[in-house]
């Protein structure tokens, strides 16, 4: 398209398609909206190809500094929209790029997540001394078992449901 600069405000929540427009119609994405938090964060480079400006900002000083950008900072505004051809195919969902389609982002942040979801080792893992060593001997851990308590007598009895048995 014609225009540098495609507005992006918040729609009827802080996220809004216009921004995923802007890709496809060229232009650098002026992000208008407060809350709205960016996909991929931490893996894009957001700030080489899109401008997020505060909500109560807008108006003369947000024209005055696009004007200067398209006027003074030619080499920069030149760079952002390389930078923006380059990353929207991130979010083209019919992109026939291997090597640069959502999917491939999205299965990348999977990967991430599971790696922080690795869980501690296993209590079967740890020193048998601590926790028993054969079959017949149960472990430490489980010798809050072996007290007796109201419904569970330890003293040699065949069950523990003792308590359920008929009187008389």
């Amino acid at each position: 398209g014609d225009s540098h600069f495609c507005l992006v405000p918040a729609g009827t929540s802080p996220w809004t398609n216009h921004l995923y427009e802007s890709f496809y119609a060229g232009c650098i994405p002026v992000i208008l909206s407060d809350e709205y938090e960016v996909a991929f964060a931490d893996e894009l480079d957001w700030p080489s190809f899109s401008i997020k400006w505060p909500e109560v900002e807008v108006g003369d000083a947000l024209y005055h500094y696009l004007e200067g950008l398209a006027t003074y900072f030619l080499h920069q505004l030149v760079a952002m929209k390389a930078s923006l051809e380059r990353n929207a195919c991130w979010f083209n969902w019919y992109s026939v790029d291997v090597q640069c389609s959502p999917y491939l982002l999205i299965q990348r942040r999977l990967k991430k997540l599971l790696g922080m979801q690795r869980s501690p080792p296993r209590f079967w893992t740890v020193d048998p001394e601590v926790f028993g060593s054969s079959a017949s001997e149960p472990p430490l851990v489980f010798a809050h078992l072996r007290r007796p308590t109201r419904f569970k007598h330890v003293d040699g009895e065949a069950s523990n449901f003792s308590y359920l048995r008929a009187v008389g």
